[in-house]
């Protein structure tokens, strides 16, 4: 009888944490994502959150702090084309002008280059987002 209730309490953990695991499928996440070959990238990242706060509010409030997601590409050049990739989504969606279509980049006027150094983009699970599926393979940002 102790290995039935055992079973039952392991059951129920388990169906707990799969309950946490839909319930974070469904919040809202911002993400980030940085280039590696800066020593500052998370201050950049801030630099592209910020600009994103000013350019869509409505999402940013939605997004009300609860998950970041900061993701990696390996520099620059990889960045700019991952933007071009964003706006041909947006491009392949229309008129839609729906909170999953919209982005930020933030470009360091103190480098000298036209190269983005941060892309900021929020997903809030209520629609489709083609932007989650270009971004998929990236790994996550550390250091």
């Amino acid at each position: 009888m102790i290995e039935y209730s055992g079973a039952i309490k392991m059951f129920n953990w388990i169906r707990r944490w799969f309950k946490k695991e839909e319930e974070f499928k469904a919040e809202p996440r911002m993400y980030l994502i940085l280039r590696e070959d800066l020593a500052y990238k998370y201050i950049q990242g801030a630099h592209a959150l910020a600009q994103y706060s000013l350019s869509y509010p409505e999402p940013f409030q939605e997004w009300c702090n609860r998950h970041l997601i900061c993701l990696s590409v390996f520099n620059g050049l990889a960045l700019k084309n991952l933007v071009v990739q964003f706006l041909r989504a947006q491009n392949q969606c229309g008129d839609d002008s729906s909170e999953n279509m919209v982005f930020t980049t933030f470009i360091e006027p103190d480098l000298e280059s036209s190269l983005p150094t941060a892309l900021c983009f929020f997903c809030n699970d209520t629609g489709p987002s083609p932007f989650r599926g270009l971004v998929k393979h990236l790994k996550l940002a550390t250091k």
